[in-house]
């Protein structure tokens, strides 16, 4: 493992002889005045980019040394499914010698957390631990509890990520998104606390992914904000709950509980239509999204895209296995069930908190014009915006909508104006109590 060692003008990463040889370079120190940003990342080896440049490579195991791309340099010391420090610096072009550092240590929160502080001139922005509560079942889930320098007693929010396996930060095995933590960092430096945590077998959590069904996600997102209100010791009556993608619908459906509703919701890229709709929706758009000589063989061959999901969507809803195959792939048939069947409308009208909805204007999995049946539904106090540019990962791509595209986008920050006003409109509300 590297060694990580932080003064107040520097950062020395700390090889060992055999990563110095792999990697065909020595020690490595950034001037603090280069580093902007700072966090831990769940898997160090799916965040890497771009083409060794030097280094060595162990196919699905380890990478080390210097990886380049489109004009970016990264340095990596990562082990597959193995949290790491990820540092991004100023860039090579403004005086840094790598674009980002992707390393793996003994203790990458620590590590992390006194790169903060440096950071901070000795007055941590927040700290962040592990934390790990249980769900009514009894099911164990774990995950990252952000806290702002000036205590634990304040508000605090709930952050629910996207369908899929998602970890805690909001990323995929194959797709480093990271909102999740992005939206963290961003309350915590508004003095918002925020717990995000693993799905059900997802990362350090128990339970099974394959046969947990939607609603049991909507009851481990009601019991991690109870968690906050009761062990985690912050103002029971400012706690939020901010989601993502099946996050937010996650988050409509405690909106809508009298009794425990959280004090304010925040809805980034939510549906408002019954799932079946949405998944049909989200088929359109992708084939949209193909080049052009892709839908002529498509039209050749008489491939009707939609109608074949649909067809197999059928046959799986029809069945009642918690896990089916659907192609080559086994898949959570329950939870497809019970989202095919989830419609938001009621929920939505039920709301009782107020209500931030944010999405893309380039959303090609939920419909950006969803969010005037949120407006006109939540009978309430609501906010929308539709951003320019945006797309279901909240970043702006100027270039048409296509999934094609997420991989060159999670290259980049989660957008920072979204951040801002998700920060601002959460702290605000919450501190209105």
């Amino acid at each position: 493992m590297a060694e990580m060692t932080v003064t107040p003008s520097a950062l020395t990463i700390g090889l060992s002889r055999g990563e110095k040889i792999a990697g065909l370079h020595g020690d490595l120190t950034i001037p603090l005045a280069h580093v902007c940003d700072v966090d831990v990342v769940a898997d160090g080896f799916a965040n890497v980019r771009g083409m060794r440049a030097p280094g060595l490579a162990v196919p699905g195991r380890i990478r080390i040394g210097t990886w380049r791309g489109r004009g970016t340099r990264m340095f990596v010391v990562a082990r597959r499914g193995v949290p790491a420090v990820r540092v991004c610096t100023v860039g090579t072009a403004a005086g840094a010698d790598v674009d980002q550092l992707i390393v793996t240590t003994d203790d990458p929160a620590a590590d992390a957390q006194r790169v903060r502080d440096a950071l901070a001139d000795g007055r941590p922005e927040f700290t962040e631990r592990a934390v790990t509560f249980e769900s009514a079942d009894g099911t164990a889930l774990t995950g990252t509890l952000a806290v702002p320098g000036g205590g634990r007693s304040g508000p605090a929010a709930v952050i629910l990520g996207g369908s899929g396996r998602i970890d805690r930060d909001g990323d995929h095995p194959r797709l480093p998104i990271g909102i999740s933590r992005a939206i963290a960092h961003a309350l915590a430096r508004n003095g918002v606390a925020s717990l995000r945590y693993d799905k059900r077998g997802i990362g350090a959590s128990g339970g099974d992914y394959l046969t947990a069904g939607l609603y049991d996600n909507v009851e481990d997102a009601a019991d991690a904000v109870e968690w906050l209100r009761t062990t985690g010791g912050f103002a029971r009556d400012a706690v939020a709950v901010i989601g993502h993608s099946e996050g937010a619908c996650l988050a409509m459906a405690l909106g809508a509980r009298r009794g425990t509703a959280p004090t304010a919701v925040v809805l980034l890229s939510a549906p408002a239509a019954v799932g079946r709709d949405v998944l049909l929706w989200q088929t359109g758009k992708a084939v949209d999204g193909m080049s052009r000589a892709v839908r002529s063989i498509l039209r050749v061959l008489r491939i009707d895209v939609p109608a074949r999901q649909s067809k197999a969507l059928g046959r799986l809803y029809r069945g009642d296995d918690d896990v089916a195959r659907l192609g080559r792939r086994r898949v959570n048939a329950r939870w497809l069930r019970e989202f095919l069947d989830f419609d938001p409308k009621p929920l939505l009208r039920e709301n009782l908190p107020p209500v931030l909805a944010v999405t893309g204007a380039k959303d090609i999995q939920v419909d950006p014009d969803d969010l005037a049946t949120i407006a006109a539904l939540v009978p309430d106090e609501v906010d929308t915006a539709r951003v320019p540019d945006l797309t279901h990962l909240l970043r702006r791509d100027p270039n048409p909508p296509s999934l094609h595209a997420y991989r060159e986008q999670v290259r980049r920050p989660v957008d920072a104006e979204v951040l801002a006003l998700v920060a601002d409109w959460t702290a605000g509300h919450l501190r209105r109590i």
